[in-house]
């Protein structure tokens, strides 16, 4: 017989750490790349940039090796530049400084949990794995680190081609300057 409740908890699990943490982190790691390679937002290829940086990311992050986030960042820019055709050296440049407020905004988060619960509870919830609960919570910490890095991604979105208009790239088709 099925245990639901258990079929429940790995329903929330996927959603809190799969679409609340890993699609809208990389939805953030996409807009950055459209900022710095100055290319016009289209939502197809956001969802389908950020789906497949999602799904990169969830694989290297179960490989047992301790540089996950290093391979990630890695297979990014290569993914963007191979794939999706953007310019290498913006490419690296928005990956790189957004894997920095990707750490600056969690420093912030997890600081704020751990005044809220407590360092025992909170690292209780952090590091122990073994209950599917426990993960769920951590994913649950980890939201307003993705929903902040995403308003920051729509500002400089906003603001990087008003900066940039005398610069390089002509913002059209990258590859160009690749």
């Amino acid at each position: 017989m099925m245990n639901w409740d258990q079929i429940g908890k790995y329903c929330s699990l996927f959603l809190a750490d799969g679409v609340a943490g890993y699609f809208l982190q990389f939805i953030a790691y996409s807009l950055a790349i459209h900022a710095f390679n100055k290319l016009m937002i289209k939502p197809l290829r956001l969802f389908v940039m950020a789906l497949t940086f999602s799904i990169l990311a969830f694989g290297i992050k179960k490989l047992p090796i301790n540089i996950d986030i290093i391979l990630i960042m890695i297979a990014c820019i290569l993914l963007s530049y191979l794939l999706f055709k953007t310019n290498i050296y913006s490419t690296v440049l928005a990956v790189l400084l957004t894997a920095l407020s990707v750490l600056i905004f969690e420093l912030v988060t997890y600081g704020i949990a751990n005044l809220i619960f407590g360092t025992e509870k909170f690292n209780y919830y952090f590091y122990d794995k073994s209950s599917i609960d426990n993960l769920i919570i951590k994913a649950l910490i980890g939201i307003p680190t993705n929903i902040f890095l995403i308003i920051e991604m729509i500002f400089v979105y906003k603001i990087i081609p008003s900066k940039l208009k005398k610069g390089v790239y002509n913002g059209e088709d990258s590859k160009e300057n690749s």
